[in-house]
C-alpha cells in the first residue's frame, strides 16, 4: 500500500488525514448513528450482567479510540485502526450483536484513503469478517447481516466519493496557485516592460538634452543651456512619478494626453511634428499599451532618425485602433531589438500586429481589435 494516490492524469497526491481536511466536521457528526451499537444493549438490558456491559462499553470506547486515530493518520498507518475496527466488530459480536453497526465505519476509511485496489481489498476482509463472525456466533440472520453489509457497503462507496472530492479541492487549489502564479510572472513582465519603455525614453530626452545644455554652456548661451538644465530636472521628476504609477499599473495621462506630451517633445527636439487622433472609449488595457508602444518608438526616432518629420495616428475602424508612426529617416541594417521585440509581445498579448516598413522613410504600424461598447441592456450579436 502508498501513501501517493495516483489520479488519472498521472499526477500524485498524498492524501491528507481526514482530521486536516474540511469534510472532518461531517466524519466527526457520522460517530452519531454508532449509538446503534446500543441498541441491542437497551433491548435486552436484563440478559447482559454487569461484567458483560462493562465489555460492551470497553468495546465500543476502544472503537472511538481506533476511529480517532484513523481520522489522525494516513498512509500505512491508517491499515492498522481500519483493521482493529474489523477485528474489534467481529469479536465483539459475542457480546454484543450491535457491533454490526461499527464494521461500515472501517469500510469508510478504506474507500477514502487508499487507492481502489487496496480499498476493495480492505472491503472483502471485512465482508469476510461480517460473515465469519455470523456463522461463528450463531448470528446468521437478516437482523446481523442485512444491516451490517448494506451500512458497509454504502459507506465504503461514500468513502469513495469523499476521496474523489478530496482530489477535487487539492487539483482546484493546484490550479488556483499556478494561475496566482501566472498573474505574478505576467505582472513582472509588464512592470520590466513598462520600465524598460518609460525609462528608455525618458533617459534618452535626458541624455539629449544634457548633450544640448552642454553645447549651449561652451557657446556660452548660458539662458539656453539653464533652461535645457531646467528641462531637465523636470524630465527627471515626471519620469520618477510615470514610474510609481507604471508599478501600480495606473496611467499618469490618457492616450491623447501621453502622446502631445511626445509630440511637443519632439518639437522641441526640433522635428517638424503632425499629430491626428479620432479615437475614444477604449478599452484601458489597449490604451495602455498604445501609450507604451508610441514612448518605445519615439525613443527609437529620437535616438536613430536622421530625419526632420515626424507624423502620429490614431484611429478606429471596423472594431480595430491604428497607431501609425512615421519619420523621413533613413534605416540602414535596421535589427530589432529587446525594444521591438518587448512592443511586439505586447501587441500579440491583444490579438493585434505589428509592422514595420522603411520605404520612404520608417513607419510603424499597429492594429489592435478591441470589441465593441454594448450599451446597458443591449445584448451582443
Amino acid at each position: 500500500m502508498t501513501e501517493q494516490l495516483e489520479l488519472p492524469d498521472n499526477k500524485s497526491f498524498s492524501i491528507d488525514p481526514i482530521a486536516n481536511t474540511g469534510a472532518a466536521k461531517w466524519c466527526y457528526f457520522s460517530l452519531v448513528f454508532s449509538v446503534f451499537y446500543f441498541f441491542n444493549l437497551i433491548a435486552n438490558f436484563d440478559l447482559y450482567t454487569n461484567n458483560q456491559l462493562m465489555v460492551a462499553f470497553a468495546i465500543y470506547a476502544s472503537f472511538i479510540v481506533l476511529y480517532f486515530k484513523a481520522t489522525l493518520l494516513t498512509g500505512k498507518a491508517v491499515v492498522f485502526p481500519i483493521i482493529g475496527i474489523i477485528v474489534l466488530s467481529a469479536v465483539g459480536a459475542t457480546v454484543n450483536p450491535g457491533t454490526n453497526a461499527l464494521f461500515g465505519y472501517a469500510a469508510f476509511f478504506s474507500g477514502y484513503y487508499f487507492l481502489r485496489k487496496y480499498a476493495v481489498m480492505l472491503l472483502l476482509i471485512n465482508l469476510a469478517a461480517q460473515i465469519a463472525s455470523a456463522l461463528m456466533f450463531d448470528l446468521l440472520n437478516p437482523y446481523y447481516l442485512g444491516p451490517s453489509l448494506a451500512c458497509t457497503l454504502s459507506l465504503f462507496v461514500y468513502g469513495i466519493f469523499s476521496q474523489k472530492e478530496y482530489f477535487h479541492v487539492c487539483l482546484q487549489f493546484k490550479k488556483n496557485q499556478q494561475i496566482k502564479q501566472l498573474a505574478s510572472i505576467a505582472e513582472r513582465e509588464r512592470i520590466a516592460r513598462d520600465m524598460h519603455d518609460l525609462l528608455g525614453h525618458s533617459l534618452s530626452s535626458l541624455a539629449l538634452k544634457s548633450e544640448l545644455a552642454e553645447k549651449f554652456a561652451d557657446r556660452q548661451q548660458f539662458d539656453a543651456a539653464k533652461k535645457e538644465m531646467s528641462d531637465v530636472a523636470e524630465l527627471a521628476r515626471q519620469t520618477l512619478s510615470e514610474v510609481r504609477f507604471a508599478v501600480t499599473g495606473l496611467k499618469q495621462r490618457g492616450l491623447s494626453g501621453s502622446l502631445e506630451k511626445l509630440t511637443n517633445e519632439l518639437k522641441n527636439m526640433e522635428f517638424e511634428t503632425k499629430f491626428y487622433m479620432d479615437v475614444k472609449n477604449l478599452p484601458s488595457m489597449i490604451e495602455s499599451t498604445l501609450i507604451m508602444l508610441s514612448k518605445e518608438w519615439i525613443t527609437n526616432i529620437l535616438r536613430h532618425s536622421k530625419g526632420n518629420s515626424v507624423s502620429i495616428s490614431v484611429t478606429a475602424e471596423s472594431n480595430n485602433v491604428k497607431l501609425n508612426i512615421g519619420d523621413n529617416g533613413k534605416a540602414i541594417n535596421m535589427k530589432p531589438g529587446n525594444g521591438i521585440e518587448g512592443m511586439r509581445s505586447r501587441v500579440a498579448e491583444l490579438g493585434g500586429t505589428l509592422s514595420i516598413n522603411h520605404d520612404n522613410g520608417v513607419k510603424l504600424k499597429v492594429v489592435i481589435p478591441f470589441p465593441p461598447i454594448v450599451e446597458e441592456g443591449e445584448v451582443p450579436a
